[in-house]
């Protein structure tokens, strides 16, 4: 199966291009998809007799079983975070062909995904899917909270589908993400902007450190600027538009000629972030999606 455009040939090759030349400029600009979905459009891709879309619900199974949209799948995202965390993580396509073709999801398949309101459950399956190569994938705007009300009665079931019928699909390395190692080089040359989109009390450690804690330090990545990841949204709970997105964006240093290296506490902020960034045109973001966790259990990484 050919596999998606997002591929780089030589993908840990094209990360670092990314991260220290702000991209390939030269390559052909491509018409830019959108990461989003209003709420009030998706009854009308839910009622279309000829869609192939496939909607995932990203919330807890408690809140899935009442009420969730027609013909909506729920998928396990704590199961997706744990298996993006360990052994070989989003590398291991093998793993992500499994997992995403028992979805009904090959490269071609419009998703539509939303999570319970906070939207970094669904950006984190955004994230995964893009990464392994699923072209079209779309997050609900303001999630459930949003699109339920919106909904018509006859569009909300309760109970389980039924299962996707699965496809044929092999997942492509990752080309956004960004190691420990790189970061560290990061850090040091302060050439390019590292957001930290945490709190601001994570930022700065002013946190309490829960007792037989097994990595009790605290603060930021030196040379990152704190931009906490609420920041991007409206006070409908929705992400603001992509002026106002490009604005903040600029404001803490990030641009198209200087991508921002995007990292939170476990992957899933600055996997919001990255689809923000999206969002505002900007493209040529990349992700530490390991973040501090690993960061901090690593003696060898500085923090201020």
């Amino acid at each position: 199966m050919k596999r998606s455009s997002l591929l780089c040939v030589a993908g840990a090759t094209c990360v670092v291009v990314n991260l220290f030349l702000g991209g390939c400029s030269s390559a052909p600009k491509t018409a830019q998809r959108s990461v989003l979905i209003e709420p009030e459009a998706v009854g009308a891709v839910l009622s279309a007799s000829d869609s192939k879309t496939i909607v995932l619900d990203a919330r807890a199974l408690e809140d899935y079983g009442p009420a969730h949209a027609r013909g909506a799948q729920r998928l396990d995202t704590r199961e997706w975070s744990a298996a993006s965390r360990k052994g070989d993580g989003l590398n291991d396509t093998a793993g992500w062909s499994l997992r995403i073709s028992a979805l009904g999801i090959d490269e071609h398949t419009p998703v539509i995904i939303y999570d319970e309101g906070g939207m970094t459950s669904a950006a984190r399956a955004w994230f995964i899917l893009r990464e392994c190569g699923v072209q079209n994938v779309r997050v609900v705007n303001g999630g459930w909270t949003n699109l339920c009300p919106v909904l018509a009665p006859s569009l909300v079931q309760a109970g389980n589908p039924g299962d996707f019928a699965p496809t044929r699909f092999a997942a492509a390395a990752p080309n956004r993400l960004v190691t420990k190692d790189q970061l560290k080089a990061l850090s040091s040359a302060g050439t390019q902007p590292i957001l930290d989109v945490r709190t601001e009390d994570e930022f700065t450690g002013n946190v309490k450190v829960e007792p037989g804690r097994a990595v009790g330090r605290v603060g930021h990545v030196p040379g990152t600027t704190n931009l906490p990841h609420k920041q991007m949204l409206d006070e409908r709970g929705r992400l603001r538009s992509p002026e106002e997105l490009r604005t903040l964006f600029t404001a803490n240093g990030a641009s198209e000629e200087k991508p921002a290296v995007l990292l939170c506490q476990s992957g899933g902020r600055a996997a919001f972030a990255a689809l923000a960034a999206e969002h505002a045109g900007l493209n040529n973001t990349t992700v530490y999606y390991m973040s501090m966790g690993e960061w901090f259990a690593d003696p060898s990484c500085p923090v201020e």
